[in-house]
């Protein structure tokens, strides 16, 4: 086991926004580390329960490219995101 990394995974910032378009069975999200971005598209259903369609992004491909368009990102939580960002960089 790696402490050093478990420590620090531990002891790191984070944040989730989740958003969906009005089915409260499932929902898209964001989470955001110190190290790196985490995309995915998450169901209560029992059948297809969980995380889907998972992508990671490093910090510097978010400012590069932006969010990746099949998650559909509102305005509200690209412009928080990048706060956070912001705040974690300064």
């Amino acid at each position: 086991m790696d402490r050093e990394r478990l420590q620090s995974w531990l002891e790191g910032k984070r944040r989730t926004w989740r958003w969906n378009r009005g089915d409260a069975s499932r929902y898209v999200a964001v989470e955001a580390t110190n190290h790196a971005l985490r995309w995915y598209r998450w169901s209560h259903e029992m059948e297809e329960g969980g995380p889907s369609d998972e992508l990671h992004q490093t910090h510097a491909a978010f400012r590069s490219v932006g969010a990746p368009t099949a998650y559909d990102v509102p305005p509200g939580v690209l412009r928080e995101l990048t706060e956070w960002l912001d705040a974690l960089d300064g």
